[in-house]
């Protein structure tokens, strides 16, 4: 059983981890500096309405650059007790609560493989009371569109001061009221197991969202938002618990928590069931990082180990959800959500090609080369990306393994001294072989997980929505700067479109272009452009249509002339794209069904 050596062993750790994963800087995303917090009061100007929550009442500030009542730390649900589902606060009226400085994050988990060194303080710890949400409203704001972000980090990092709605706002007036939600991660949010779902919660952290969702409908309006106008959106495992929110309860829910949907780059690890080897497996290796059980015990099925781990030390459990995440596959995180048979009763596979969705129009986006975070540099041969394959998709058949290698082979005329660059993918070669990153067999892999767990996701995310009944639509694009990696549009989105000037990966047009995409969809459910900016004309409405209209399927190509960053956007055929994207799609839509 459990005692304090892991305790000790934390206080010996040292130093810090840089990198950038699923769209965050780790440094950034797990050490959130108070300046950002103290230049936000240096601009107020004053104090914002007092806002009345019935169990609680909270103060914010008033920030005059982007004409914003500004609320930080508003708490949606009680500290929450370990893998049981979320609650409302309880009733605190004894004094104004001052909403200034962003929430404590959640405990951080990062991915495999383990940091040569890590700082816990640092890199690590967080707060188990950490279900806050921040708020940034007009002023005189009146039931108003909303947007809810959800934050990415492989459901292991993150914290909601992630993105910044502030100039996308610009671009529609500051229509609409934004929130930005945190939920439990690592173990804490996604531990699972039969003996977790016996005397727990599994997918804990996606309960957390759904609450939040809740707490949206019924609180949003004394912000000024219209809780029958809410849009969901997330960039990576945020645009994966989009899906998630869309696939909730069987896509049963209608309109009830939201009505839109954005969805860039959608996590999609795979999905297991909750008492599947890999979810448990994990668990017990929690359990004894936790010492709550030996290395050679076999675990008990009395429910004393899940016992242990609730009585067990806030920073022991920290520290061994942090350790068994980073023991995981490269670039892969240990906890993710399951099909728990409850919240999220099927695979994406199965349930967005079926329909069953809630919501009524959803954009679903990627970028042009995802993969490069998370797959081993090493792939130099066709062996090493057979056992690649095999590693990481150890279900898959001697049939379905052979489909995959037809579909990802490439001509003999790339090798290793080809040239590197950013395809078009409209002529060969493709990205299937080719990119600005790596050639041959290491970008075959780069485009195979790219594909099999953000680009394809955002492809059965827009099929969910066509021709299934009245309101529902979809529309699709991709970024396709030079060097589209993980992440890249969500610099793009959330920084000022005049401070790079006009040259650079992509000038003012673009940015502003881009940012007036999801405001516009955001406010109105139409993505679509009105203006005729340079080089933007194809996001006008006769050029991107509606996924799926005319039995079309049009993706939005976001690209750039290089070396000037001028916006050279044009519509493209997204089944042919990148020599038959949708082949591909479709081949892992079938073996994710099976």
């Amino acid at each position: 059983m459990r005692g304090t050596s892991s305790v000790c062993r934390v206080a010996a750790l040292v130093v810090a981890v840089s990198s950038t994963v699923l769209g965050l800087a780790i440094d950034e995303t797990w050490t959130r500096p108070p300046s950002r917090i103290l230049q936000w009061q240096a601009a107020s100007d004053g104090a914002a309405p007092v806002v009345d929550l019935d169990y609680e009442r909270y103060q914010g500030y008033y920030n005059p650059t982007f004409g914003l009542n500004i609320y930080r730390g508003v708490r949606f649900a009680a500290p929450p007790r370990r893998w049981q589902l979320p609650e409302m606060p309880a009733v605190n009226r004894t004094a104004i609560i001052s909403a200034t400085v962003d929430p404590p994050r959640c405990p951080q988990a990062g991915p495999g493989p383990t940091p040569a060194t890590v700082d816990f303080e640092t890199n690590i710890q967080g707060n188990e009371d950490c279900l806050f949400l921040n708020v940034f409203s007009p002023k005189n704001a009146t039931k108003l569109p909303v947007v809810v972000w959800i934050h990415g980090g492989g459901y292991g990092l993150g914290s909601a001061p992630s993105f910044d709605f502030n100039y996308i706002g610009q671009t529609v007036n500051n229509g609409f009221v934004a929130v930005a939600i945190q939920y439990r991660l690592g173990a804490f949010g996604f531990l699972s197991s039969t003996e977790v779902a016996k005397h727990g919660t599994v997918n804990a952290g996606v309960y957390d969202m759904h609450f939040a969702l809740q707490w949206v409908q019924k609180y949003i309006s004394r912000f000024g938002g219209d809780p029958d106008q809410v849009t969901i959106t997330g960039e990576s495992a945020g645009g994966g618990s989009v899906m998630l929110m869309a696939m909730a309860n069987g896509g049963s829910e209608g309109t009830k928590l939201f009505r839109r949907g954005i969805a860039s780059s959608p996590y999609y690890p795979t999905q297991p069931n909750f008492d599947d080897g890999m979810p448990t497996d994990y668990y017990l290796q929690f359990a004894r990082r936790a010492e709550c059980l030996g290395d050679n015990e076999t675990a008990p099925t009395d429910g004393s180990l899940f016992r242990c781990l609730e009585k067990t030390d806030t920073v022991t459990l920290q520290n061994a959800s942090a350790y068994t995440s980073y023991a995981a596959k490269n670039g892969q995180w240990a906890f993710i959500p399951v099909t728990d048979g409850k919240l999220i009763r099927e695979q994406p596979t199965e349930q967005l090609l079926a329909g069953r969705v809630n919501g009524e129009q959803m954009l679903a986006g990627s970028n042009a080369n995802e993969g490069t975070y998370f797959v081993p540099n090493n792939i130099t041969t066709a062996d090493r990306f057979l056992a690649y394959i095999r590693l990481n998709w150890p279900g898959l058949t001697s049939a379905a393994i052979e489909s995959v290698l037809k579909h990802y082979s490439f001509p003999d005329t790339i090798t290793a001294a080809h040239p590197k660059f950013d395809t078009d993918g409209l002529h060969p070669p493709f990205a299937t072989a080719v990119s600005g990153a790596a050639v041959g067999w290491q970008q075959a892999a780069y485009n195979l997980y790219a594909e099999t767990t953000f680009v394809c996701p955002a492809y059965w995310l827009a099929d969910a929505y066509t021709g299934r009944g009245a309101g529902k639509k979809a529309w699709r694009y991709q970024v396709s700067t030079p060097n589209a990696f993980h992440g890249v549009d969500v610099g793009f989105l959330t920084g000022d479109p005049v401070a790079t000037g006009a040259t650079g990966v992509a000038g003012e047009g673009f940015r502003r272009g881009f940012q007036e995409i999801w405001g516009r969809f955001i406010v109105g459910g139409d993505p679509t452009l009105n203006g005729t900016g340079v080089g933007l004309a194809a996001a006008s409405e006769e050029r991107w249509r509606v996924w799926g209209e005319g039995g079309t399927h049009d993706m939005l190509n976001l690209n750039v002339t290089q070396g000037t960053g001028t916006a050279e956007w044009s519509v493209v055929d997204a089944l042919k794209f990148e020599d038959g994207r949708g082949r591909r799609c479709a081949l892992w839509a079938e073996v994710g069904v099976r």
